[in-house]
């Protein structure tokens, strides 16, 4: 009888301590929206090398492009086209236009007269384009622009 109320005792004594379990579902949620935005921070300039031959953001008292390229989702992907110049028909027909870009990122476009991609490794990237156009009878006098349009794909 002793040993009935001692395991008694001791099964109501656990009863009292077990509490019934309860469990929460904690759930996460988020949109994304694909996005690209892409910013010219710094116009490129052209500028002529010392033989004449040469326009180029890279000479002396020209100056790179630099835009800042900010996206949300998916990697994006930068698309340039082929650049081209404008400026005097004469100077322009026989010329030959080219550009590049780096960036922090990764891109590393050599020099190319052709439309060219960059597909991004992260969602924020800065991207340094250089531009220059040659022309072995050298450039008549007037006002000339290298162009491309970039553009962000997701």
């Amino acid at each position: 009888m002793y040993h009935l109320r001692i395991a008694t005792l001791l099964a109501g004594c656990c009863f009292a301590v077990v509490s019934p379990i309860h469990a929460a579902t904690i759930t996460f949620t988020g949109a994304v929206a694909n996005t690209c935005v892409i910013n010219i921070s710094t116009p490129g300039v052209l500028a002529m090398s010392t033989t004449g031959t040469t326009l180029s953001s890279e000479e002396t008292l020209g100056t790179n492009a630099i835009l800042a390229v900010i996206a949300t989702g998916t990697a994006p992907q930068l698309q340039f086209t082929a650049p081209t110049l404008g400026g005097p028909a004469a100077s322009i027909a026989a010329a030959t236009t080219q550009m590049a870009y780096t960036s922090p990122g990764g891109a590393a476009q050599a020099y190319t007269p052709s439309a060219s991609n960059y597909t991004m490794n992260r969602l924020l990237d800065t991207v340094t384009v250089k531009a220059k156009a040659t022309n072995t009878d050298g450039f008549a006098s007037g006002t000339y622009t290298v162009t491309s349009t970039v553009t962000c794909q997701q």
